[in-house]
């Protein structure tokens, strides 16, 4: 039988959620942050509350360690053991059963509140809804809280009463009885020998994780940068954090669009930019030293792979360099993360952007290129799908000499006649407004400086992510009425498609009612514009005296209008 670096043990719910807050148990640098949505932690309680397994707890006995994260965010701990992995469970029934603050992804405290309905035998997450509800028990913290649950039952049974609800009381007793009843659940303990080295505990934590889907690939990266470079990882993280909170007098990475790099994608932008690749998984055997021609780790390709890994990463994290960058889509009519369909080609293109600094490219003309690129990769959806492997085929054809024409050439042959008048056309007919080319339709009535028909609003100031209350007198509104056209039996696929939207005011749009476009339009048109139909037709890209079309052939003609727009806007980018 082989040595095992490992002991099996039980704990209760109880016991390890005592030691969380008095700072027994802790996370090490390797782990991520908090990042189950709210539902998973009510499935874990429903989960314990049938007596379901739940998977068992990794612990990390040490006697000392440097660099360890609270899950009790009100002390600073001196641990006994470190969360490998069980994270999210244990960081999740801290919350939920002590109520306590805990740590969001973005460094904002926030409480996990689970509602129970114990006539129903049911969980959800609290909201303001259940909170009005006398069935249920708005926030399950309370029952653990009460020493006496008797009390508590007997509080919850005369609000019943009130309301005249219909209930078994022997049976909902039991029921919350049993819900305060899994604080004794029992946990099995996986317990790590004190004896393992950090490098060896961040090896068994990706290999744990590597069997399933929890964790991705720039996870296992910051595990590396954990042991053997925890100053950057920290970096990564207060980057994303800091993006989130308002400039003050300082610089930050809050920035016009108010797009947030999550340590994912600046990873990402790193590693393009360090080792000229694409897959995130190739970055990790780098990073731990592997020649990847002839498989063969070593400590000094390790370290000279880590200090290119840094270089990297200052180039990404500096300030210059990221607004630079953000101001290059910003001025393409992107003026906010919500007009921006795919944050993995945002990361890409940045990528992109420093290596043409590092090659010298003509500043002026690099921003034109980077625009164009970005543009040109949403439109296409380039990085949709096998991002990582297009992305790597990218940079193996990027160097000094052809930076540029590389560019140019991709652009050409992938931005031909046929797409702008045949395949574009097609990726408008769309129903959702989170359409890729629809988005850029909206960008370039941004870049175009469009206002909004009939009005004397600016399209991008209703767009704009820092104006705190949008203009409610703004509609999106259907060119088509909704009652006109289910008038015709046609399905909402059919009337909420994008070439039948427009930006409206909201007393013009409430005026217009169910009325047929021959009516009301020639009629705003000569009330705004003074009759200049030439002019609304070419600002707002509708065919010539479109309410005498059917709807079909008028969402046709449209939707080739809109794609003439962004061909003609893609040319002055």
């Amino acid at each position: 039988m082989p040595n095992l670096s490992f002991n099996l043990k039980n704990f209760t719910i109880e016991n390890l959620l005592n030691d969380i807050e008095m700072g027994n148990i802790a996370l090490p640098e390797i782990q991520r942050p908090y990042v189950w949505d709210p539902t998973k932690a009510r499935d874990l309680i429903d989960s314990l509350y049938k007596g379901l397994p739940v998977g068992s707890i990794i612990l990390w006995d040490i006697y000392e360690v440097n660099g360890v994260k609270e899950i009790n965010p009100e002390i600073k701990s001196n641990p006994k053991y470190l969360v490998i992995d069980g994270q999210q469970r244990l960081t999740s029934l801290f919350s939920i059963i002590k109520n306590k603050n805990i740590i969001s992804k973005s460094g904002q405290k926030f409480k996990l509140k689970i509602a129970f309905n114990p006539i129903e035998e049911r969980f959800e997450v609290s909201n303001p809804a259940i909170e009005k509800d006398v069935r249920w028990i708005a926030d399950i913290s309370e029952i653990f809280e009460k020493p006496a649950i008797y009390s508590f039952i007997n509080n919850y049974v005369s609000k019943l009463e009130e309301k005249g609800i219909t209930f078994d009381e022997g049976q909902v007793a039991s029921k919350i009885e049993r819900l305060k009843g899994i604080i004794q659940y029992p946990f099995s303990i996986i317990e790590l020998s004190s004896e393992l080295n950090p490098e060896q505990v961040s090896e068994i934590f990706v290999r744990i994780n590597s069997t399933g889907k929890r964790l991705n690939q720039s996870d296992f990266i910051m595990t590396l940068m954990s042991v053997y470079w925890p100053e950057g990882r920290k970096e990564i993280e207060s980057f994303y954090k800091e993006s989130f909170k308002e400039a003050d007098k300082r610089p930050s990475p809050y920035n016009l669009i108010k797009i947030n790099p999550t340590p994912e994608n600046l990873i990402r932008s790193i590693v393009g930019l360090a080792f000229r690749r694409g897959r995130l998984g190739y970055a990790y055997l780098i990073l731990k030293g592997r020649d990847l021609e002839n498989k063969i780790i070593t400590e000094e390709l390790r370290k000279k792979n880590f200090e290119k890994f840094k270089e990297a990463q200052r180039e990404v994290l500096d300030l210059i360099n990221w607004h630079d960058f953000v101001k290059i889509i910003y001025s393409a009519g992107f003026i906010s993360e919500e007009l921006i369909s795919s944050k993995v080609t945002f990361f890409i293109t940045y990528s992109f952007y420093l290596i043409g600094k590092e090659y010298k490219i003509e500043y002026k003309y690099l921003e034109s290129l980077i625009r164009k690129w970005f543009v040109a990769s949403i439109l296409t959806q380039r990085y949709t799908g096998s991002s990582e492997s297009i992305f790597e085929e990218d940079l193996k054809n990027l160097s000094p000499s052809n930076y540029a024409a590389y560019i140019e050439n991709e652009i050409k042959v992938s931005l031909t006649d046929d797409f702008w008048n045949i395949q574009l056309p097609e990726r408008l007919k769309s129903s959702s407004l989170r359409n890729y080319a629809f988005l850029t339709y909206i960008s370039s009535l941004i870049r175009d400086n469009v206002k909004i028909l009939f009005s004397d609003t600016y399209l991008k100031d209703y767009l704009n992510p820092f104006i705190k209350e949008k203009k409610k007198t703004i509609d999106v509104h259907h060119i088509f009425p909704k009652a006109v056209l289910k008038g015709k039996g046609l399905n909402e696929e059919e009337i909420n498609q994008v070439a039948n939207y427009l930006y409206l005011e909201y007393k013009d749009n409430i005026g217009i009612k169910d009325k047929h476009p021959r009516e009301y339009f020639p009629e705003l048109v000569d009330k705004y514009e003074n009759g200049n139909f030439e002019m609304v037709y070419a600002t707002y890209d509708l065919p010539e005296e479109f309410w005498s079309m059917e709807y079909e052939r008028y969402l046709e003609k449209r939707r080739e209008l809109m794609a003439n727009r962004i061909r003609k806007y893609f040319s002055t980018l």
